[in-house]
Order: structure tokens, then sequence, then C-alpha cells
């Protein structure tokens, strides 16, 4: 669960930040409580699922096995489902955010613009993408283990374990990769403002003088 809540802050975080150089506190002050904002619905998102699965976790008591197996499928599913639906709800906010800051912004060129919004959408697929390969993982790896009549309940806590690692692993490199790739755009995004003032200023001299 604290996968997922590092996954959509990460979101909320990859708005290219570098666009909105030079706006007003008043501006800032309003970006900081857009995300302020994200980041408590997510808190109590994940506070409502973790309440959910320790309700989940009493009623399998009573079940049998085979029953179990099939409750805990279905309940996997259903908050996976549920955490699709959030992040798809958090992700338009995000874009629509972008683009009323992009739609005010005098320093960039329609170009750059879409290009930034492109780019914002093009790392949420990926991360849609990512999730969707990792819950189709998960279900293929605990259905696997749940039928394992080999397996000691240790050696099964221990496959657990290193599984979970592993795509705790997954989750921070591709993490760091879209970090990456958000710096190089952003840098890519100011070098082109910079240019074009140049520009600007090569053609209009005048314009650059002090007064």
């Amino acid at each position: 669960m604290k996968r997922e809540v590092a996954m959509v802050v990460a979101a909320v975080l990859l708005i290219p930040v570098g666009v909105f150089a030079g706006e007003s506190q008043g501006k800032g002050k309003e970006r900081s409580e857009f995300r302020q904002k994200q980041r408590v619905e997510t808190q109590e998102h994940v506070k409502q699922q973790k309440e959910e699965n320790k309700e989940f976790r009493q009623g399998l008591k009573e079940l049998s096995p085979e029953q179990r197996k099939t409750a805990v499928q279905e309940h996997r599913e259903k908050q996976f489902e549920e955490n699709k639906t959030f992040r798809q709800t958090q992700h338009e906010e995000n874009t629509s955010y972008l683009k009323e800051k992009l739609n005010s912004n005098k320093n960039l060129t329609d170009t750059q613009k879409n290009e930034l919004v492109n780019f914002f959408e093009s790392q949420y697929k990926e991360q849609v993408a990512f999730r969707d390969q990792r819950h189709n993982e998960n279900v293929a790896f605990f259905e696997k283990i749940a039928s394992d009549t080999t397996m000691t309940q240790e050696e099964k806590k221990k496959a657990i374990r290193e599984h979970i690692a592993a795509q705790k692993s997954e989750a921070k490199e591709m993490r760091e990769e879209q970090k990456t790739e958000n710096k190089e755009e952003r840098k890519k995004i100011r070098s082109e403002i910079k240019e074009n003032k140049l520009i600007k200023q090569e053609k209009n001299p005048s314009s650059g003088e002090a007064n």
C-alpha cells in the first residue's frame, strides 16, 4: 500500500515545475495548496483501504480455505480498480491544472505548451501500464503460491517477501527514470525559452536595453 502512495504522490510532483518560473508568490502558494490537497486526499484514500483490509481479514476467519482464496482474489481486484479510478481522477485534476497554468504563461509557445501536456500524459500512461503489468504479475504469483502444496508456510512467506521487495525495487527504478526524464524536459524547455528571448533581442535590440 505504501508503494501505491509513492506512485500517486510522484504523479503529482511530475507537473513540470519549470514552466511556473517567475510566478508570483500568490500563484506559488496556490500551486503548493493544490499539491497539498492531493496529498491529503491520497492519505485519506489509503487510510480508508487500510481500514477495509482490517475488517476484511477479520471476516476471513470464518471462511473455508477455498472460500478464503476466492475472497482474497476478489478483494485485491476490487481495491486495484479503486486505486485505478482514484489515480485517474487525480491525473485529470493535474492535467486541468497544468493546462490552466500553461494558458496564462507568456514565455512559452503553443508548440512548447502542447509538448509539455503530451509529455505529462505520456508519463502517466507509462505509470498506468506499469501498474497494470505489476497487478497481473501479482495475480499470477499469488495464485501460484496459494496452489503450491509443496511449499511450507515459511517458504511461502519468504517467497512473498522476495516478490514484494523485487516489485518495490522496480517501482523505485521507474520513478527515478521518470524524474530524470522530467528534469531533462524542463531543462530543454528552459533552454528554448532563453534562446527565444535572445533571438527577440537580436531582432529588436532596443527591447533589451535598460530604460
